[in-house]
C-alpha cells in the first residue's frame, strides 16, 4: 500500500512509487482492447500519460499523446517518448484545441480517446476501494484527508470510500466544485504552471501534489492522510 509515516500527525500514501502514480490503479479497466491504440490529451504535467504509455507498451498498442508545443519539453513528455508513445505537439495547445485535433486525427474511430484524468465511475470506484484498504491498514479512518484536485476524480473516490473524514481538496488546475458537508475546497493562489518551492524528502509533483502538501503543513491538523498521486 506504500503508507509512510511523515510525522506523529501525518501519514502519506506514496503512490509516486507506482509507475504512473494513482492512475495505474484503474487505467487498464478503461481501455478498449479492440482499438488500434489510445489517444490522450495532456498539458504535459500529469502522470496519466505515463501510465498510459507504459501499459500501451505492455499491451503492444499505440499510444498517441496530444500536448502543447513548448520550447522546453516537460519531463513527463520526455518520459512517455522514451516509453514509445507518439507525441503530437500542437501550437497554442489549450485543452480545447488539443481535443479538437485529437478528434480530427481519429476521424475513422480507430483509436480510443480517453477523457481527461481518466474520469469515470470505474476510476472513482477503484480509488474508493483503495481508500477502504488504507483505513483497514491504519486501523482507523483519518480525521483529515488532503489531496490536490484536477479533474476531481481522486476527491470523489476518497469521498466515496470514507464515512466521516474531512476531505481538504486543493484545486490546482481548472475550476472544480462539489457540494458536500465533508469537503473543504481551496483554490491554490497561483496557476498550474507554477512549481511549488516546498522542499520535502519524498518525490512529489511540484505542479500538483506538492501544492496540497503546503496546506497539510500550514494547517497542522491531527490524524492526517495525504494522498500523493505522483
Amino acid at each position: 500500500m506504500n503508507l509512510e509515516r511523515y510525522s506523529d500527525k501525518i501519514t502519506i500514501l506514496r503512490d509516486d512509487k507506482l509507475i504512473g502514480g494513482t492512475k495505474s490503479r484503474f487505467i487498464k479497466e478503461l481501455l478498449d482492447l479492440n482499438k488500434k491504440g489510445f489517444i490522450y490529451c495532456s498539458l504535459g504535467y500529469g502522470a496519466f500519460q505515463i501510465a498510459l504509455s507504459e501499459i500501451s507498451r505492455e499491451l503492444k498498442k499505440e499510444c498517441i499523446i496530444f500536448t502543447p508545443d513548448k520550447k522546453i519539453k516537460d519531463p513527463n513528455t520526455i518520459e512517455i517518448i522514451n516509453n514509445g508513445a507518439k507525441v503530437i505537439f500542437v501550437p497554442y495547445g489549450y485543452m480545447s484545441v488539443l481535443n479538437k485535433r485529437a478528434k480530427e486525427f481519429n476521424k475513422d474511430n480507430e483509436y480510443q480517446i480517453l477523457s481527461f484524468g481518466g474520469e469515470s465511475e470505474i476510476a472513482i470506484n477503484r480509488i474508493s476501494e483503495t481508500m477502504k484498504e488504507i483505513i483497514k491498514e491504519l486501523k482507523c479512518e483519518p480525521d483529515n484527508i488532503y489531496c490536490s484536485v484536477g479533474s476531481g476524480t481522486l476527491l470523489k473516490g476518497i469521498l466515496k470510500g470514507t464515512n466521516k473524514a474531512i476531505i481538504h481538496g486543493i484545486v490546482v488546475g481548472k475550476e472544480f466544485n462539489i457540494n458536500h458537508e465533508r469537503v473543504r475546497l481551496r483554490k491554490y493562489p497561483k496557476d498550474f504552471k507554477y512549481e511549488s518551492k516546498l522542499n520535502i524528502e519524498f518525490k512529489s509533483n511540484k505542479n500538483y501534489d506538492r501544492k496540497a502538501f503546503e496546506y497539510v503543513l500550514s494547517d497542522n491538523l491531527d490524524n492526517v492522510l495525504f494522498w500523493n498521486v505522483n
